[in-house]
Order: C-alpha cells, then sequence, then structure tokens
C-alpha cells in the first residue's frame, strides 16, 4: 500500500508540511511531483527601470491616491 506525505523541496532540502513518515531501517523510493507553472519564475525587473518609473511620479502635482495606484500597477 502506498501512503501520501507531503513536503516542501527547496535548496537540496525536504521539509515536511504535516506529519513527517516514519523512520525506517531500509531504503524507500521517493517520487517527487513538481507543479511547473508555480516554479517558473517571472523575470526579474532591471531595478534602474523601477527607480526610473518611480521617479516619475514625483513633482507633478499628483494626489497620494494616483501615486499608490502607479506604484501598484509597476508591482
Amino acid at each position: 500500500m502506498l501512503q501520501t506525505y507531503e513536503a516542501i523541496y527547496s535548496g537540496n532540502q525536504i521539509r515536511w508540511i504535516n506529519q513527517a513518515p516514519p523512520e525506517l531501517d531500509e531504503e524507500r523510493r521517493v517520487v517527487v511531483v513538481m507543479n511547473v507553472e508555480k516554479s517558473a519564475a517571472k523575470p526579474k525587473q532591471n531595478i534602474h527601470e523601477v527607480l526610473e518609473q518611480a521617479w516619475g511620479c514625483l513633482g507633478r502635482g499628483k494626489s497620494l491616491d494616483e501615486i499608490d495606484q502607479e506604484i501598484n500597477e509597476m508591482r
């Protein structure tokens, strides 16, 4: 019978989410199932581009709401 234990695999280490499997004296086969869509990271934005966009929102007489909206759009 197969039993399922959930863990997060990161940095070549496993962190058990709930209950860890019992320790055994013999080896067991482990299958890793990866969600490829979630593990694909978005390309990081260049810090200079972010600063240029942030600088553009200063000094134009905009309200705080307009500035917050522009910052949220950049995120």
